[in-house]
């Protein structure tokens, strides 16, 4: 495979049961749903951040936050610790790290990276969902 075709790395949440928990926790849905749920580890890895020891693996991760502004809804997960050091995935203006977040849905023009501006309000419960590190 070659990495320069690798858009991402991420986890990947595509069962049924945990697509289901998401979109019910949703509180504001928008027009547009997001066809793809995940969250980004690293956009545009380089070769040496491809991390081959991960991919195709479960883990568990919990819901913390949800926030919609009319443009982006989403949540805000916690990575287990396991992964936390694969989470490289860095604002390329401010140089921080980026809050680990889920894009559910969009209005017509809004762009997912922009989720991560959203200000999260904590969810009334943690909620526990699993997902699955691939490329895309």
């Amino acid at each position: 495979m070659l990495f320069n075709n690798i858009s991402y790395i991420a986890i990947f949440f595509e069962d049924k049961d945990t697509l289901s928990k998401i979109k019910s926790l949703e509180r504001e849905p928008l027009p547009i749903t997001n066809d793809i749920l995940h969250c980004t580890l690293k956009y545009h890895p380089k070769e040496n951040e491809l991390f081959p020891e991960i991919i195709g693996k479960e883990f568990t991760i919990k819901l913390t936050g949800y926030a919609s502004n009319g443009k982006n809804s989403g949540f805000e997960i916690e990575l287990p610790t396991e992964l936390e050091k694969y989470y490289i995935n860095y604002d390329e203006v401010t140089n921080k790290l980026k809050t680990p977040h889920i894009t559910t849905s969009l209005s017509e023009g809004a762009k997912a990276k922009d989720t991560k501006d959203l200000k999260f309000i904590p969810l009334p419960k943690t909620e526990i969902i699993t997902g699955k590190v691939g490329y895309w």
